[in-house]
This record gives C-alpha cells, sequence and structure tokens, in this order.
C-alpha cells in the first residue's frame, strides 16, 4: 500500500514538473515543491505565479528585408533613402522567415 502511494505521489510530481517546464520554465522549482510539500501547493504554486519571460517582437521592413528588434513607425534604413516604409510587426521568427520564403516564391 505504501508503495502504491509513494508511486503516485512521485508521478504526479514529474506530471505537474513536466507541466511546469512548459508552462513556466521552472520545472525544477515545481518538482522541488510538489515533492517536498505536496502536488497540491505545487498546483497551487503553478496557477498563482507570474509568467517570468515576455514576448519578443520583431518588426520587418518589406522594402529592404531588414529586421528590428525594436518598435519604430517606419524603416530607417529606407527613410535615408528617401522612402517611407511602415514596419510589420511578427510575433516569432518562425513565422517572420515562412512569410519571407513565401513572398520570395511569389516574387519569382
Amino acid at each position: 500500500m505504501v508503495l502504491i502511494a509513494t508511486t503516485l505521489y512521485v508521478t504526479l510530481t514529474i506530471i505537474l514538473t513536466l507541466f511546469g517546464l512548459e508552462r513556466q520554465n521552472q520545472g525544477l522549482r515545481v518538482f522541488l515543491i510538489s515533492l517536498l510539500l505536496t502536488p497540491l501547493v505545487g498546483i497551487g504554486y503553478m496557477l498563482f505565479t507570474k509568467k517570468n519571460h515576455s514576448k519578443m517582437y520583431f518588426y520587418y521592413c518589406g522594402e529592404c528585408d531588414y529586421i528590428f528588434p525594436t518598435k519604430m513607425r517606419n524603416c530607417p534604413m529606407c527613410e535615408e533613402k528617401g522612402i517611407k516604409s511602415k514596419l510589420v510587426k511578427y510575433e516569432s521568427p518562425h513565422n517572420f522567415s515562412q512569410h519571407i520564403l513565401i513572398t520570395d516564391l511569389n516574387y519569382w
């Protein structure tokens, strides 16, 4: 009976650790809290703590194909040439690279 309870306890702790890694990137902390206290405290910790990461936005100029990590209204490279080109916001570099590939393929 003790073996079954211990196995269940450790299994719940490992499952919470995996959720903690996926949700907050704090798997070790969630694992230790769940193992030393209880899995219920681990669940409470995951639900009531803020995420410790922020989204990174990239801005792309379709005219000169530059990528900027800061928010600007127009592309500074194009403004030096006298062209006003608005920057387009992308949330993920993966979406960004796919968009450039599709744009380049449609160009040819």
